[in-house]
């Protein structure tokens, strides 16, 4: 069994070869610490699973995970990653990725998901996600978030996604910047983010940048 880890910490990837190694006593555990080595590693063998952290010093974890899915469609991937489930697991099991964790999970999170992905061949799904999931059926939400917003609000947020600032936008749209606002004060309240990096990284996956 060939698992290929990805992670820019050194401690981390020692930290999961050991986890694997203990469960799975077979396996044979490979690792990178950026996207460009996880690319020529693919390139030249075959993995049973591919565990990806979201932020690598050379590229980030969605435009690697498109790459290898577009390429290996069958390789299966377990992203583990402190950002927000919120934010990525759902652009993420899109493209068709077998599981998302977060950092912050237990041991025994862990070894239930390689468990669940590498013996019984099932996606899986931290208890976060499915909730949100449940969240979204019983209030009626679209999958999309950004289906959420008006007309004026998406105008806006695809300029805040530009990289514009509230004054050249209420200048480019002859809007007070107080209105400019209120405006990014609901975007970011229908989107579900708090900063404007999750924004930003919430942009992105819903191709609104």
């Amino acid at each position: 069994m060939n698992i290929l880890i990805v992670d820019d910490h050194d401690v981390i990837r020692q930290s999961l070869s050991l986890t694997i190694k203990a469960e799975f006593a077979n396996a044979d555990c490979i690792t990178a610490g950026t996207g460009a080595e996880c690319i020529d590693l693919l390139k030249n063998k075959q993995f049973d699973l591919l565990i990806l952290d979201m932020n690598l010093p050379d590229m980030d974890g969605i435009t690697l995970t498109e790459w290898i899915m577009d390429r290996y469609p069958q390789q299966m991937i377990l992203i583990f990653s402190m950002n927000p489930t919120e934010v990525y697991a759902r652009r993420l099991y899109q493209l068709g990725v077998m599981g998302y964790l977060n950092k912050q999970a237990n041991m025994t999170e862990l070894k239930k998901a390689l468990h669940i992905i590498l013996t019984e061949n099932k996606r899986y799904m931290e208890e976060e996600f499915k909730l949100m999931l449940a969240h979204e059926f019983l209030n009626n939400r679209p999958g999309d978030p950004l289906e959420q917003l008006s007309k004026r609000e998406l105008s806006i947020a695809q300029l805040l996604a530009a990289g514009k600032t509230i004054a050249e936008i209420a200048s480019q749209l002859n809007i007070e910047t107080s209105t400019i606002r209120t405006y990014k004060a609901r975007i970011f309240q229908k989107l579900e983010v708090n900063t404007l990096h999750d924004f930003l990284a919430k942009s992105k996956l819903y191709k609104l940048i």
